[in-house]
């Protein structure tokens, strides 16, 4: 599940600094944004609060809560910009980069709220062990079993 859009991204980041981030395939640079580009950036990022949240809360999440959407644009954001060595990441940047990954912290360890149910522990009470501790047949016998 991708926790942001390109709209999202766009919201955050002129059109112009976002071609100048994903179209950088010279000699075939066409002066546009590169879709697949912002895409893989959204997934890689996706993938890595994944990775901090799975151990908390049951994975696709029933919705996208909006701080996971405010993280996985920061960081889609940080990628886009440090896949180019030439492109400056400013000191902005990289605080709101280290700044969504102390947040994912927080939030794997259950000191933030992202409005979901976590998984909670296994109830017990549901399952159901029985045992044939009254001397009856046996279901399933040596000679049963050679008659199927």
């Amino acid at each position: 599940m991708n926790y942001c859009t390109l709209d999202d991204i766009r919201g955050h980041v002129p059109d112009a600094r976002l071609v100048e981030v994903t179209d950088d395939l010279t000699p075939n640079a066409d002066g546009e944004i590169k879709e697949n580009i912002v895409v893989k950036a959204i997934e890689e990022s996706s993938t890595l609060i994944d990775a901090y949240i799975g151990k908390r809360f049951r994975l696709p999440l029933p919705r996208i809560p909006r701080v996971l959407r405010m993280i996985c644009v920061d960081l889609t954001i940080y990628n886009l910009y440090e896949r180019l060595t030439e492109m400056n990441i400013t000191e902005g940047m990289k605080l709101r980069y280290n700044n969504a990954i102390a947040l994912l912290k927080r939030i794997a360890d259950g000191e933030v709220s992202i409005g979901i149910d976590e998984i909670g522990p296994v109830d017990e009470s549901s399952f159901k062990v029985s045992s044939k501790l009254d001397g009856g047949p046996a279901i399933f016998s040596l000679e049963s079993m050679r008659s199927l």
